[in-house]
């Protein structure tokens, strides 16, 4: 069980970054829709679950579709960089009054004293941040909000299920860029575990990120005031041990999101030159604000990852034809 937790919450450390730990990200996904939020989530676990499956089974050995995967994962690496390094900055600057571009500055370098004592250091401290994460969120959801008499109404779900047919592209654009950030992770573990330990990992964290999602949003939705903030879940407790405990999961989880691109850089670019001058012009734009930066950035990689996914999912299905 325990090497099933280790590959769930190293997924799952790839996936929460700043825009999950701090709400903005299921906010601006799924929250916004009110009681539909729910079907969307449900819809873009399972996507998640679907997709990572198939990475899992797949061996991706055709020459343009490698280097358009390759290109599309060191992009979206370089976009995810620059989010994390502003939310770092903006975490500091919001909740410790700490001057942003020092706390910027701060963050690139915890991320590569980290990432030197190698992969299973990535690993390691997933294992830890991910449960402190879940316990601090469950114990949040169930203190200030699953008491709300409006949660507990069963209207909202059946408004939700009457809506099946007017999904956006919401949740298709989250799972599809939240996967594809997985990518990197799901291809080193293949090298470090069994097949069947793999899909039982996936298995508990599309169950996990399903759980979170919900919590997350219900937290969000109970608490109005909340959602002004660009880090709306840090700002809907107003015990603050349990905000202390979120921030700190924030910000070790923003390290280990960068830790994760760290490696899709590795797979898509073998210069150690260029990787370093990647990770040095993503922390000068990471400078720049943290709630437009996750909102257009993280749309427009969706939008690109839904074509990405498509050729894919094209290739393997030539692939099979041929072998009949």
């Amino acid at each position: 069980m325990t090497i099933f937790f280790a590959i769930a919450s190293t997924i799952l450390g790839s996936i929460i970054g700043a825009g999950f730990s701090t709400g903005q990200e299921v906010f601006y996904f799924f929250s916004q829709y009110k009681s539909t939020s729910f079907w969307y989530i449900s819809v873009a676990s399972f996507l998640i679950f679907l997709i990572l499956l198939y990475f899992s089974n797949t061996v991706f050995e055709n020459g343009i579709l490698n280097k358009v995967l390759r290109l599309y994962i060191m992009l979206f690496s370089f976009v995810t960089l620059i989010v994390m390094f502003s939310a770092f900055g903006q975490l500091g600057f919001e909740f410790l009054g700490v001057n942003r571009y020092l706390f910027t500055i701060l963050c690139f370098v915890l991320s590569i004293v980290i990432y030197s004592h190698g992969f299973t250091s990535v690993i390691n401290v997933n294992k830890v941040v991910v449960s402190l994460l879940i316990s601090t969120i469950f114990i949040i959801f169930l203190k200030d909000t699953f008491s709300k008499e409006v949660l507990l109404q069963f209207d909202v779900l059946t408004d939700s299920l009457k809506k099946l047919y007017s999904t956006p592209l919401s949740p298709i654009l989250y799972a599809t860029y939240n996967s594809l950030l997985a990518f990197p992770v799901i291809y080193k573990l293949k090298n470090r575990f069994k097949t069947r330990e793999l899909k039982v990992g996936i298995i508990i964290a599309s169950i996990l990120i399903f759980i979170l999602l919900n919590f997350i949003n219900i937290i969000i939705l109970s608490n109005p005031s909340s959602q002004t903030s660009q880090m709306p879940l840090l700002k809907a407790t107003d015990n603050h041990v349990l905000q202390a405990i979120l921030i700190l999961c924030t910000f070790l989880e923003i390290l280990t999101t960068i830790l994760a691109n760290y490696v899709g850089l590795c797979y898509s670019i073998k210069s150690s030159e260029i990787q370093n001058i990647i990770m040095i012009t993503a922390l000068l734009l990471g400078f720049n604000g943290f709630e437009q930066l996750l909102r257009s950035l993280y749309s427009l990689m969706g939008y690109l990852g839904i074509g990405v996914i498509m050729m894919m999912l094209l290739s393997t299905f030539l692939k099979k034809r041929q072998l009949k």
